[in-house]
């Protein structure tokens, strides 16, 4: 009997450790498809297209050595100019149209072309409001270094509207020379006999060639904000920088 007994417990523990290794290996269900949290599905693709505007200031210069290649004498021009963007962004390019204002007023002075007689055709040029209304298309390329700091490089080109004036006067009260026709406090107007010089060559409007190259830096707490380092040439020299935004 005790033996009976015996077999019966070996044969009710085999039967119940085999039903707790078959619930040990049955898979723990879930929640439905439609229940799982949108946060815990695998991470979207990065966004491609973006648009976005943004506002420059620059310092802008025509030195006297490129002005030396139309003159004897002159002034250089270091003034400033500001302007506003849209742009297209897919990937890492960007399609950008942009209107800027540059100031083309420097300071009054003489001058004197390659070809014109210093005892008569010094001209002491005074510019009244005389800037440059442009607009421009360019294409701008970005290499990033990591996600905050990258390299920006490209090139446009535009139309730019010349508005103001240029008056000029002759410098003819006799002591001008090859020597001293910029200085101004002994090559100067005779007060006596003022003669203005024509200003009919300034053309109504020129071409703009655009050549940018800088740096961008990425706010990575403020999505979509960059700040903006470059210099080039925009029918004159220019260096400084700008803020952008992209959404």
């Amino acid at each position: 009997m005790a033996y009976r007994l015996r077999a019966h417990l070996i044969a009710a523990a085999l039967v119940l450790g085999s039903f707790a290794r078959a619930a040990a290996a049955a898979p723990v269900p879930g929640p439905p498809p439609d229940e799982i949290d949108a946060h815990e599905q695998a991470p979207a693709t990065p966004r491609d297209l973006w648009y976005g505007a943004a506002a420059r200031l620059r310092w802008v210069s025509v030195p006297g050595w490129l002005l030396g290649e139309f003159s004897k004498n002159n002034v250089p021009l270091s003034s400033w100019s500001t302007g506003v963007e849209l742009f297209r962004r897919k990937g890492n390019f960007d399609f950008a149209l942009s209107f800027n204002y540059v100031n083309l007023s420097p300071a009054d002075g003489n001058w004197l072309g390659t070809s014109s007689d210093p005892a008569t055709q010094v001209n002491l040029v005074h510019f009244d409001h005389f800037a440059m209304y442009a607009f421009d298309a360019s294409f701008i390329w970005h290499l990033f270094f990591n996600r905050w700091v990258g390299l920006r490089y490209g090139a446009g080109f535009g139309i730019g509207i010349l508005g103001g004036h240029i008056d000029r006067l002759y410098a003819n009260n006799g002591q001008c020379t090859a020597q001293n026709a910029g200085n101004t406090a002994v090559c100067r107007p005779d007060p006596n006999n003022l003669q203005a010089a024509s200003s009919g060559s300034v053309p109504p409007a020129v071409p703009i060639l655009n050549v940018d190259l800088g740096v961008d830096f990425r706010i990575p707490r403020v999505r979509g904000l960059e700040l903006r380092l470059d210099g080039g040439f925009y029918d004159t020299f220019f260096l400084g920088g700008g803020v952008g935004y992209a959404f």
